[in-house]
């Protein structure tokens, strides 16, 4: 009875382990499936291509590390690839967008740098190519706060529309050779235009073959709108409509500024803005306009300073505003729709902002980034300083002057200038 027994015990015992033996191998089964599932729609998951175009294209050091910046996305983000068409500048950007929506072709993500209000902006937003972005930044709050009010007052539409966002500010006056500047008797930048043309008149005589700066068509068209801002205001109405009353009395003081200037400094028509930058790196002149973001591109040796634009009232005139910056495309495709936003708040955000200032010496529009010396060295936050110390703001003229525009009127300038011209009409 107790071998029955006995036997009994391990032919349930038996059972038990055949139980678990045929449960464990349907449960391998499944489990295999599973993986097999999930491995076969993981690619699917993560292969979401989104495409950027941008004007960071060139083997300078800035367009390098913006590169990088944008190819770090994907460690954060690696079930979304970016792919980038890099060109050389925004005007390349422009161009290629050009081509592009001509054939109905819309893109992922644009990025001119500033440019193109009046173009690819426009185009876009008029035929509903260009994706609103606000509904995204109403369900995310964190978003929202990352971006700049600079952005908000100038994009804004009045139909609570927002279609571009730009992860920097433009701030800008002009960089001065602080060296210079003292051999020529100089202390300090002038606060009027009457006193700048002195220091230009100073620097001529006493420079040893040194020029003030070199008239080509970024600083013409910079000064231009500096003095108009005080003297014609009404005048920067119609440049914002692609036109400009050249026999104006506001334009007419303004040409008569550029001729006395052009009397102690080199007027060109050929240069880029590399070339008027070795100039100044060359020290050949002593005045260089553009963004304080320059910082990064001229020679650390030289003993340098930012200043405000001076004006007739004695007030100081600074630029900064909010460029043209990214603009998603409305393609349709809810998943790339989200993996390009998904860029966007990566680029707006505070670790990234922080790169763009130390890396690039561009200031980020996040609102979030606390900017000091310690961060930042001496040259940097003087120049952001002085901008924030100015106690007149005006536009960048990028903001409401087109290419074309300043194409037309920079050549025209030039000429007259030059005299090849007996009057500019």
């Amino acid at each position: 009875m107790k071998d029955v027994h006995l036997r009994n015990m391990k032919r349930k015992f038996i059972e038990q382990i055949n139980t678990i033996r045929i449960f464990s191998l349907f449960l391998f089964i499944f489990l295999s499936a599973c993986c097999i599932f999930v491995g076969c729609s993981r690619p699917e998951e993560s292969n979401i291509e989104i495409t950027i175009i941008h004007g960071w294209g060139s083997s300078e050091k800035d367009h390098e590390i913006m590169r990088q910046i944008y190819a770090d996305f994907e460690k954060e983000h690696p079930e979304i690839k970016l792919n980038m068409i890099s060109l050389p500048s925004d005007l390349d950007v422009i161009e290629k967008m050009r081509e592009l929506l001509t054939v109905g072709k819309i893109p992922d993500i644009v990025f001119t740098a500033g440019e193109g209000k009046n173009t690819i902006y426009k185009f876009m937003t008029e035929h509903s190519y260009a994706l609103d972005l606000m509904p995204y930044l109403e369900e995310d709050k964190n978003f929202k706060n990352n971006i700049s009010p600079f952005i908000l007052k100038e994009w804004t539409t009045m139909q609570n529309n927002l279609y571009t966002v730009s992860d920097v500010l433009l701030m800008g006056g002009y960089w001065y050779n602080r060296t210079l500047f003292e051999q020529a008797g100089i202390s300090s930048p002038p606060k009027t235009w009457d006193e700048f043309e002195m220091v230009c008149q100073k620097i001529e005589e006493k420079g040893k073959g040194t020029k003030p700066l070199l008239l080509d068509q970024t600083h013409i068209v910079h000064l231009t709108n500096a003095i108009l801002h005080e003297e014609a205001p009404q005048e920067l109405s119609n440049i914002e409509n692609s036109f400009i009353n050249l026999q104006s009395e506001g334009v007419q003081t303004v040409l008569n500024r550029l001729k006395n200037l052009s009397s102690y400094s080199d007027t060109v028509n050929a240069y880029s803005f590399r070339d008027t930058l070795e100039s100044f790196n060359q020290q050949k002149t002593a005045i260089y306009i553009n963004g304080i973001w320059g910082s990064s591109l001229i020679d650390p040796k030289i003993n340098v300073a930012y200043a405000p634009f001076p004006s007739d009232s004695g007030n100081s005139v600074a630029m900064i505003s909010a460029g043209v910056g990214y603009i998603l495309g409305n393609t349709g495709d809810e998943q790339q729709t989200n993996a390009s936003v998904e860029f966007l708040k990566y680029m707006l955000s505070k670790p990234v902002g922080e790169r763009l200032l130390l890396e690039t010496a561009q200031i980020p529009s996040n609102p979030n980034v606390v900017i000091t010396k310690d961060m930042v060295g001496e040259r940097l936050y003087q120049a952001l300083s002085c901008i924030k110390s100015a106690e007149v703001f005006i536009e960048f003229p990028a903001n409401f002057w087109s290419r074309e525009l300043q194409e037309t009127y920079s050549e025209s300038v030039i000429s007259y200038l030059n005299n090849n011209t007996p009057s500019i009409q």
